[in-house]
Formats: structure tokens, sequence, C-alpha cells
């Protein structure tokens, strides 16, 4: 495929983020298709950021134009698309004018991710994130916020950071990849690839955190914990699997209703059993029953839902 036609695909995706209906998968899939994918979204990327500058400036100085001379040099930036043909130059300029108004001003952006279904979110400059199931993501900018669990694939770009605030915490990225999670029990941050910086109230001061490594804040004792973790179990829900070390059993119930889609729950008095294992929830048998064969629980129906209880 010749390189104007990538651009205008990366035109097309950058223009679709905006529509509800977002084929984010098919994004995704287009992204990972050719590594000049990436590189092509990213371009445009930049300029749609690049021309938000350039807006501001033009409304200040668009009466009085400035003299060019005959010798000045091209501006550093248009460089990088001197081997591009004009038809996608033309698309990647067109599409930044209609995203970016002439104002400073940033629009919030809030995506959501329904019960059983995670969510696929591309953010302005090349960054990506997979939303859990039942979860919120708000982004303005460079500054997000994250109800519930993402995994964040941020690539690395001198001068550029990234901030995700979860509960009282905020996680500083420079590039990398890393699970953020901020649930009622708590946060917790787990480092796939690169280095980050955590911060908070709760800290003395930030903690660098880098790949293998994390850190999970419990709400109810207000304790704070650094751990190893194996980089290829960090956000494992993105691959169809549930894993649990030493978890309440109303906390698994409670995981495996949100991530399967499945109603579950359990008697209270199991509801405090530990569990430790890996649930698979993309497989034909469902995960309550997995889970019951287990721990040889019983199954109940109530209501529409699983309900867990000690055999009889």
């Amino acid at each position: 495929m010749s390189i104007d036609r990538i651009y205008e695909e990366a035109a097309g995706w950058l223009v679709r983020q905006q529509d509800d209906a977002m084929d984010w998968q098919g994004f995704t899939l287009w992204l990972e298709a050719d590594p000049r994918h990436r590189a092509a979204y990213d371009d445009l990327a930049l300029l749609d950021a690049d021309l938000d500058t350039f807006a501001q400036r033009f409304e200040v100085n668009r009466t009085v134009p400035a003299p060019v001379a005959a010798n000045d040099a091209e501006p550093v930036r248009w460089k990088r698309w001197a081997g591009v043909g004009g038809g996608a130059l033309a698309a990647g300029l067109a599409l930044a004018l209609v995203l970016q108004p002439a104002t400073s001003d940033i629009r919030a952006q809030d995506y959501r991710s329904a019960p059983g279904k995670s969510a696929q979110v591309a953010l302005a400059d090349g960054g990506h994130v997979v939303l859990a199931p039942d979860s919120h993501l708000r982004v303005r900018g460079g500054d997000i916020t994250i109800e519930g669990t993402g995994y964040f694939d941020v690539p690395h770009r001198p001068g550029r950071t990234l901030t995700v605030n979860a509960g009282d915490f905020q996680v500083t990225d420079i590039g990398t990849r890393f699970s953020v999670a901020n649930e009622v029990e708590g946060v917790s941050v787990e480092v796939e690839e690169g280095a980050l910086s955590v911060s908070s109230q709760r800290l003395g001061s930030p903690i660098a955190l880098h790949a293998g490594h994390g850190l999970h804040a419990d709400r109810s004792s207000a304790t704070v914990q650094l751990v190893s973790v194996e980089p290829q179990r960090i956000a494992t829900w993105r691959n169809g699997k549930l894993q649990f070390d030493e978890v309440p059993l109303a906390l698994v119930a409670r995981d495996i209703s949100r991530y399967s889609g499945r109603k579950v729950t359990v008697d209270r008095a199991i509801a405090g059993q530990p569990f430790s294992g890996v649930i698979a929830i993309d497989q034909g048998e469902a995960p309550e029953q997995t889970l019951a064969q287990i721990l040889s629980l019983d199954i109940q129906r109530v209501d529409g839902a699983s309900r867990l209880r000690p055999r009889r």
C-alpha cells in the first residue's frame, strides 16, 4: 500500500473517533496490521496538536501578516512531510483544521464500557487504552481520570507526559505499558514495560516503578504496598482470564459478573473465603461453574443470577 493511502486511512480513523459509533476494534486491527499505520496516525495526531497552537497565534496576528523573506527556511515540522504526496498532506491538514477550533479550550471526552465488554480507546497522541468491562475513562488532553480498570500502552515521545488520576493517586508516564485499577477496595498500578512515577498525598514522595513492579493501596486499611509482579500476568483479563491470589469469594464473584457479563453472587457463609487460581471467562463453560467445581460448591439460580453456596 502506498504511503499516500496509509495517511488517508489514518486521517479517516482520526475523524471517526469523534463519532459514538467508532469501530475501536477495527481501528486496533488497523494499527497492528502495519508499523507504518501507527507512524502515520502519530504524525496526524501531532499535527492536530500543532495546529491548535498555530490557530491561537493566527487569531492574534491574522490582520498583520508577517513578512517572509525569500530565503527564509521552511519550518522544521513540515519537512517530515517531504516524502508524502499532496493528497495525503491536504487530507491531514483539513482533518486537523476541522478538529481544532481557534481556541485553547480542550474538551473532555468520556468513554464507558458495559459489563462483560471491554472497550478500545485511542488517545490523541498515539497512546492506546484497553478499558476493562464496567469502567469509565475521562480524557482531557494529557490528563486522564479512570474509574475501574484500564491497560495503557503509551509510546515514548520526548517532552510529552501523561497523567492518570486514580482516586487520590496520580500516575505519570513518559512511555510505557502498565495497568491501573481504581476499584472500591483500592488502587493498583502494575508496570509491564518501561517505567513510571506514582505520587499521592499518602506517599512521602513520588515512587518510581519499573517493569515487573507494582503498587497496591488498600482503602480499608489505608496501607500502601510495593510488590513484584510477573509482566505476563498483568491485565490477563484482556486474554479472557481472571487471576486471583487469596481474594475473598465475594470479590471473585463480583469480578466474574463484571468481566463475563453473567451475574454471580455468593452465600454470606462463604463470602470471606479466600480463593487463589485462574478462571477463564471466554470459554464454553460458565465461569461460575468452574469456580463451583474447584471449591466443591453448589450453584443456585436466584432471580436470574447464579448464587454460589456451600454444598449440602
